[in-house]
């Protein structure tokens, strides 16, 4: 992967960070559409920065794909390893999708 491409990379997950009505589940903005659409507007805006084609169904695969590479490393190091053996995630933005203390990981 490129710089650049990292680089977008992280300012896409910390862009959708920035929105919880589409990940915080307990927040009275999950349930609220127009937060939501405009939300998603604004992350295709960003992928097209990147990929001209890019639609609201790009993002939403590209999210599902993050998060299901996120669970699959989170469920490794979760598992049960003794203190000896600890599993390092070597997703590279591992770190970048962890959601504050206090709320659900993805």
């Amino acid at each position: 992967m490129s710089t650049k491409e990292k680089e977008f990379m992280i300012e896409f997950i910390e862009l959708y960070k920035s929105f919880p009505c589409l990940w915080k589940i307990k927040s009275k903005e999950y349930s609220d559409r127009d937060a939501k659409s405009q939300a998603y507007d604004i992350l295709v805006e960003k992928m097209q920065t990147v990929d001209k084609s890019a639609n609201r169904e790009t993002v939403v695969k590209k999210i599902n794909s993050m998060k299901t590479t996120y669970r699959k490393e989170f469920k490794k190091k979760r598992s049960g390893a003794g203190v000896d053996d600890i599993y390092v995630p070597h997703l590279w933005y591992y770190e970048l999708l962890k959601i504050p203390t206090g709320s659900r990981n993805f």
